[in-house]
């Protein structure tokens, strides 16, 4: 017997039930962790896990993949950075600055780029994103290159009040995935979510219903830049301290296999794929030297044994042990 269909409306009520317990576990985390070192690691998780988003919107939800999100990252970050610090605007300016940069950025490159497709898509974006990076490193005077970078960025600040504690970071920053959440799950269940999932399925199929695929996806690329631009201005203000050298395509990399590990199919995939790859590395000592190796494995794993992720897996196995003890 087949499991009953969820309906659109049912589906939507139950990420907004979920939206509502992520903003209660921020809230009691905040409260609970006492180690800085502890809400640091949540923050960073937040702030990858809001990247992680718009690389779910992209990859997981309209089949379009991008190895360039790292260059949309770093843009966010110089921006704001460079604004606050140099010219003297509010931190507030400075993020929205980061996320429009990028969000402009996106939509102009994403025509000519979303023209391709598969491994000629993977290969412009991964272009795109060298040779933004090659601009950071080489751009001294703008952006500190490599060394020195920019350093003593401001701490966050919004609505005049100063947020330099741990647990203060970690809210705001908590604040914001809310949003983007909010913003992905609304995105998921409106008409353009629906285009999207009939883009991954074919895009010849869907443009034969006269719905504008191009349209449609220069505004998953679009959305997918200015997400990966506001956790590139977090970023800055979180850690005080950057270098061209966190932009590399590395970056662009983790965040695509914090999704694939999460799950393509739901926007909580790419929290938990946010937290899976965060995690991971302060378990290992040696994992710097490792990093590539072990992210290829763990693409080749899930991609084979587990096509809907780790999270999607670990919940349909706890779901079938739950059917299986109500038997007994």
């Amino acid at each position: 017997m087949t499991p009953p269909q969820l309906t659109c409306d049912t589906r939507y009520r139950r990420d907004l039930i979920g939206l509502a317990a992520f903003a209660f576990a921020v809230i009691v985390l905040g409260l609970v962790l006492q180690k800085p070192y502890h809400l640091n690691l949540a923050t960073d998780i937040c702030v990858y896990g809001i990247a992680a988003l718009g690389m779910f919107l992209l990859f997981g939800l309209c089949g379009q993949i991008s190895v360039g999100q790292a260059a949309f990252f770093g843009i966010g970050a110089y921006t704001s950075a460079i604004l606050v610090m140099r010219l003297g605007m509010p931190v507030a300016v400075g993020i929205a600055a980061g996320v429009a940069l990028s969000s402009i950025i996106g939509w102009l490159i994403s025509r000519p780029i979303l023209s391709l497709t598969t491994n000629y898509l993977a290969m412009a974006t991964l272009a795109f994103g060298v040779i933004v990076y090659v601009i950071f490193s080489q751009a001294i005077a703008i952006t500190g290159g490599l060394d020195p970078g920019i350093f003593g960025v401001p701490p966050l600040s919004l609505f005049g009040i100063t947020l330099a504690t741990p647990v203060a970071k970690f809210w705001a920053v908590g604040a914001f995935t809310f949003l983007s959440l909010l913003l992905v799950i609304n995105l998921i269940h409106s008409r353009a979510g629906r285009a999207f999932v009939a883009l991954k399925g074919s895009e010849v199929a869907t443009a034969g219903l006269g719905v504008d695929v191009v349209g449609y996806k220069v505004i998953a690329f679009t959305v997918s830049a200015g997400l990966a631009g506001l956790a590139g201005a977090l970023f800055a203000f979180v850690q005080g301290s950057f270098s061209a050298g966190n932009f590399t395509v590395g970056l662009s990399i983790e965040l695509l296999v914090m999704v694939v590990v999460g799950s393509l199919s739901s926007p909580w995939g790419a929290l938990f794929g946010a937290a899976f790859i965060t995690f991971v590395p302060t378990l290992l000592d040696d994992f710097q030297a490792y990093k590539l190796i072990l992210y290829g494995v763990i693409l080749l794993v899930v991609t084979v044994l587990m096509p809907d992720g780790l999270a999607r897996a670990g919940y349909d196995g706890l779901r079938s042990l739950s059917k299986r003890l109500g038997r007994t």
